[in-house]
């Protein structure tokens, strides 16, 4: 048998680092960056301690990259929604629909956001991260609110207020699909969620 190539050692490397990430995101979901050690996580991801170590230097590190990129997935999907060529409306709508089919999928990263921002676990590098990044992401979808307003797309009333009520009704839904998705229902549909912002 060849030995393997480099290409196929680095495959193998990435694929193993994001086994321990999808083992490590549902852990810390759950029990928070504070109950979750790192014993827990090579257990969960079916390797050993050494080689938990071997890919991540510790479960800080682990829950920063995972944090990291939740941000960027939700950055890209604003940036999308904002740069679309069309309607105000059109444009919120996508955007609901790729973060509810995100929160089917994977909830579990809208909760690890959540804890970015309430747990003294966190580190504040973070934290920081997280904060700044929200508020991007918030200004980006009070701007996709104002503009279907100004089209007559949204209802009336404060943007901001609007943008905000939107992103915890989401928030909401990723943490009944965290802890509760074995209730026999599922999710509500966009056209409903998307009702507090109808005209």
């Amino acid at each position: 048998m060849p030995p393997r190539t480099e290409e196929t050692n680095q495959r193998i490397r990435e694929e193993q680092k994001q086994h321990i990430l999808d083992a490590a995101r549902k852990l810390f979901a759950h029990r928070g960056l504070m109950a979750t050690k790192m014993n827990d996580i090579a257990s969960a991801a079916d390797i050993s301690y050494g080689l938990a170590y071997h890919y991540f230097k510790n479960k800080e590190e682990i829950f920063a990259t995972l944090v990291e990129k939740a941000l960027a997935g939700t950055v890209r999907l604003m940036e999308q929604a904002y740069s679309m060529p069309a309607t105000p409306w059109e444009r919120i709508f996508w955007l609901g629909a790729q973060i509810l089919e995100g929160l089917k999928d994977e909830p579990e990263f809208a909760m690890i956001v959540l804890q970015a921002f309430t747990s003294e676990a966190v580190p504040q590098q973070v934290r920081e991260r997280a904060i700044e990044q929200s508020k991007m992401l918030h200004d980006t979808l009070r701007q996709l609110i104002a503009e279907g307003q100004a089209a007559g797309q949204v209802v009336a009333g404060n943007a901001d207020y609007l943008a905000s009520v939107f992103a915890a009704c989401l928030q909401g839904l990723a943490v009944e699909r965290t802890f509760y998705n074995a209730l026999s229902h599922d999710l509500p549909d966009l056209d409903t969620i998307l009702h507090i912002l109808k005209p």
